[in-house]
């Protein structure tokens, strides 16, 4: 996107992610500027909720972004190493940048990790996903309910907006959609009461979205000169909301093996690897969307609970 532009929306840094932010001297600044979540008596807090924009340009600060490019080849040399990438910017000029590794993280349709060759596995979640946000500040940083199915219901909020989500039943869009504003307002605050006055500012359908989330998992997170971290690497369900901490920790984790061995990018990925599956696999392996847990007998979301309602 161009420079300073950023699709406006709340952010949920976990702990995961406060590491990186830290030792580059920008996370105080990030979590004055959002809500904590889940404040803790000796002063730190599980999660910090700040708007999107904030973080960005905290990250962006005194870095050479190149802005409204995208990557759409990798450069290789005649072993077949990546050594660099062609980006097209805008008017459909083309660069080459030269990289001794390319570090991707290009979301869960990542076309770099395409490129490399490197598999991704895509499972569906069980359940779809109805989602809102607006403008309007609702006053608790998060908040979340379960259902007696086991699935749940949360709002989250941050000094400028707030966002609610839920799962529901893979109906589809029109038929998730059917029962129009007031009625996902009115279910909204019936099921999670702190919700209300976030959810007060949700004035059109527009502001309101259904999704079929899916996860994902790379069985391998590089080949020589390229690497894969985050979103394009691993992808959670909503519930485990630890998706963006654990993409910080895996820059934090690159950079450290990058500088242990600067002139060999095949030690750092291989260190890497080393290093982060441990914590990613268990993460992957145990996410709640790949099989939800009841109470015995509870199997069935109440009538009050089911979305879209019956008839």
């Amino acid at each position: 996107m161009p420079a300073g532009v950023y699709i406006p929306r709340g952010y949920m840094l976990g702990y995961q992610g406060y590491p990186p932010l830290e030792e580059i001297g920008v996370m105080s600044e990030i979590r004055s500027q959002g809500w904590d979540i889940a404040p803790r008596p000796d002063g730190s807090a599980v999660a910090v909720c700040v708007q999107f924009g904030k973080l960005l340009g905290a990250l962006a600060r005194d870095l050479p972004i190149v802005h409204e490019h995208v990557v759409s080849e990798l450069v290789r040399d005649d072993s077949g190493r990546v050594v660099g990438v062609v980006a097209d910017g805008p008017g459909g000029a083309t660069t080459t940048f030269e990289a001794d590794l390319v570090v991707a993280c290009d979301g869960v349709g990542s076309p770099v990790r395409e490129m490399a060759g490197l598999e991704a596995k895509v499972e569906p979640l069980a359940e779809a996903s109805l989602t809102w946000m607006c403008d309007e500040p609702g006053g608790v940083s998060f908040g979340m309910a379960y259902l007696s199915d086991g699935s749940h219901i949360g709002t989250l909020g941050w000094p400028e907006g707030s966002a609610g989500w839920r799962t529901c039943e893979k109906v589809g869009a029109e038929a998730a959609l059917a029962p129009g504003l007031d009625a996902i307002k009115e279910m909204w605050v019936r099921l999670l009461p702190e919700s209300e006055k976030g959810i007060s500012g949700l004035t059109s359908m527009d502001q309101v979205r259904y999704s079929e989330p899916r996860l994902l998992s790379a069985p391998e997170w590089w080949r020589p000169g390229v690497v894969i971290i985050g979103d394009s690497a691993h992808f959670f369900g909503p519930e485990t909301g630890v998706s963006s901490g654990i993409g910080l920790g895996d820059a934090h984790a690159l950079a450290e093996a990058i500088r242990q061995n600067p002139n060999d990018p095949d030690a750092a990925c291989e260190s890497y690897v080393m290093w982060r599956q441990p914590v990613i696999r268990p993460y992957e392996a145990m996410d709640p969307g790949r099989q939800r847990m009841v109470l015995a007998g509870g199997q069935q979301a109440t009538p009050e609970e089911r979305w879209p309602p019956a008839g």
